[in-house]
């Protein structure tokens, strides 16, 4: 796990110097070492945290004649089966790094050595022969990678912050990527909160001339849900467990110590599960607690602990938030309104005094249909004429529809149906909120990003879709972005043996039916992980009600004593927000105290408080 980054100059020759402060902004990604390489009128730059090739590993790292540069960030999985394959091919290596084998790769397959790729990647890879920089990001978004555009340069990095130390590049304000945040309480790719800084997304490729001019921008690979009907439950069990086991055995590989985050959920107790049950040793597990019982899943963890013996560490939060607000918002650089970032950063600080690497459970809600906006949400409240019902039940609904239409509309479902459960402000509040310029300008009664997942969508199942919108957006640009920062601020590296692609690709072939179905007249999500969760820790574990990595924020912010300072950011005059909002409509939020709103209102005025000081 590093930090990388480079630069493309369009009228001078590139030196270390120009680099430097880049990378320095990155130290925290990559404490052990770092490295930088020119060329001409390019610089690539490297910050590493040591994971594998503890003594060999150090980048960039080139192929055998020097053509050929890459900086890399993250881990290669498959690369030692990756390394016999190309030593074959009559490749020579000079260390034991998965990030030599990509060079290879790239020798060997060009572009489409991202397909050959078993792992999380964001990388750079400065190529002599074709004068350009090829870039790509690993298929699911688990390591970041921004870029910018200019007339004099093109920069990349790991970090937006890092893009600040590079000159010529134009941070005018993006207030369509604001107003997008203030709707999901995140920006989703590629935009950022700046009209020159994008970000690369998941599973996609850049190739950069030499010229600082993009020659192509493309997708390699995307999510198909594709069911398998002949495969009964018992044998989908039996395969879910063992490509879970098998996919934990993988992200295994460290030369440093190592453990996971046990939040007490599913995902990450079967992912504690398969590990202790491959480890020699006791896995060393990590939680994050509340006061607030309503909250606090700590006790569900210490039973998945006491179960698999592991060498267990608690700690109960009892953040600051407001203190913590400006390291946060300089680490993420653009409005970032999940609040579970706070827990996330605490829990990483935690697991940092005792290993330098995690394992965790992010991407199970997503590929196996988790989440409540699939369950209870989506079929209680927006299932118009829904693909799966009998045509009894289709003509009960006809019948609803005339007495409670709003409940029961008569058309097909409608991606504005299913968002508008997610939204912190929806249009109408966000109407009132911006000033009425900025109003006309911004508010559209679509959203384009996810509206043209859910188009792309229309042929898979009925819960599908918003699986697939949400593996698209919220996963990515929301969940994974929120862990890779907040632990990557404690310098530790985290790992999604869920967000593999032979696991996710196993899931997509999974039939909806069992993941999603009525049990005991509930609709319950993630059936078929639960039922392999429920033979390890019984039926009450795995069934009982999704919690969720929800945190106390309204508690935190309302009952600290901090009301004060908290009208004093969001209210006072020249505080930033004045000057896009209504401040009425502020006053109005900040007196009806609900804490999702209050966090996004906070965030974005510390960041353009942050903004104005540069």
């Amino acid at each position: 796990m590093c930090g990388i980054g480079g630069i493309i100059l369009t009228d001078s020759p590139a030196h270390e110097q120009l680099l430097r402060p880049m990378m320095d902004a990155m130290h925290h990604r990559g404490p052990d070492g770092e490295g930088f390489y020119t060329y001409q009128n390019i610089g690539i730059g490297h910050k590493r945290l040591a994971i594998i090739d503890l003594e060999t590993g150090k980048q960039p790292i080139s192929n055998e004649n020097g053509t050929i540069w890459i900086t890399f960030n993250g881990e290669i999985y498959n690369y030692l089966e990756l390394r016999k394959i190309l030593l074959q091919s009559g490749h020579q290596f000079y260390t034991n790094s998965d990030t030599e084998a990509i060079v290879h790769a790239y020798e060997e397959w060009g572009s489409e050595c991202v397909t050959h790729l078993r792992g999380m990647f964001a990388f750079a890879i400065l190529d002599q022969n074709k004068k350009e920089v090829f870039l790509a990001r690993d298929h699911f978004g688990i390591k970041p990678l921004v870029y910018a555009q200019s007339k004099k340069v093109f920069a990349f990095a790991s970090e937006i912050q890092a893009l600040r130390a590079v000159g010529g590049i134009d941070w005018s304000i993006d207030f369509l990527a604001l107003d997008q945040f203030m709707q999901i309480q995140y920006i989703p790719s590629p935009r950022t909160a700046f009209k020159e800084v994008k970000k690369l997304p998941p599973a996609h490729f850049l190739r950069v001339g030499f010229d600082g001019q993009v020659r192509q921008l493309a997708r390699y690979w995307q999510l198909n849900f594709n069911p398998d009907n002949t495969i009964n439950e018992t044998d989908w069990l039996e395969g879910l467990d063992a490509v879970l086991k098998e996919s934990v055995n993988a992200h295994l590989v460290s030369d440093v110590p190592f453990g996971a985050f046990l939040s007490g959920g599913i995902d990450s107790s079967l992912v504690v599960g398969c590990m202790a049950q491959t480890m020699q040793r006791p896995v060393k597990t990590f939680s994050i607690g509340f006061e607030e019982k309503e909250f606090n899943e700590t006790q569900y963890a210490l039973q998945v602990a006491s179960h698999w013996d592991t060498e267990h560490h608690v700690d109960i939060a009892k953040p600051d938030a407001l203190s913590l607000l400006p390291r946060l918002v300089k680490h993420y650089g653009e409005p970032f309104g999940d609040n579970s970032a706070i827990p996330t950063f605490y829990v990483s600080q935690l697991a940092r005094k005792h290993v330098t690497m995690v394992l965790t459970g992010d991407g199970g809600d997503e590929i196996f249909a988790g989440y409540e906006s699939y369950t209870t949400r989506w079929h209680r409240h927006l299932t118009p004429i829904p693909e799966h019902l009998s045509p009894v039940k289709n003509f009960a609904y006809q019948l609803l529809h005339k007495f409670l239409p709003n409940r029961y509309p008569y058309r097909s479902a409608t991606i504005n149906d299913w968002l508008r459960y997610g939204e912190y402000f929806g249009t109408g509040a966000r109407q009132a909120l911006w000033k009425k310029d900025f109003a006309d300008e911004l508010i559209k009664d679509d959203d384009a990003v996810h509206a043209s997942y859910f188009s792309k969508a229309k042929n898979f199942g009925h819960f599908q879709k918003a699986q697939f919108v949400d593996f698209n957006t919220y996963m990515t640009d929301a969940v994974l972005r929120k862990v890779d920062i907040a632990s990557m601020m404690n310098s530790l590296e985290t790992r999604t043996p869920l967000l593999d692609i032979k696991v996710v690709e196993f899931a997509a072939r999974i039939p909806e039916s069992m993941n999603i179905s009525k049990v005991n007249g509930v609709w319950l999500g993630k059936k078929i992980l639960k039922k392999l969760a429920a033979s390890h820790h019984g039926n009450e574990f795995a069934y009982r009600n999704k919690m969720g990595f929800a945190t106390p924020i309204k508690h935190w912010l309302s009952n600290t004593g901090k009301e004060s300072e908290i009208t004093n950011r969001l209210l006072t005059s020249g505080n930033g927000l004045d000057q896009l909002f209504n401040m009425q409509t502020v006053s109005a939020t900040v007196k009806a105290g609900h804490g999702g709103q209050l966090w996004l209102l906070l965030f974005l005025q510390e960041w353009l408080s942050q903004l104005h000081e540069k």
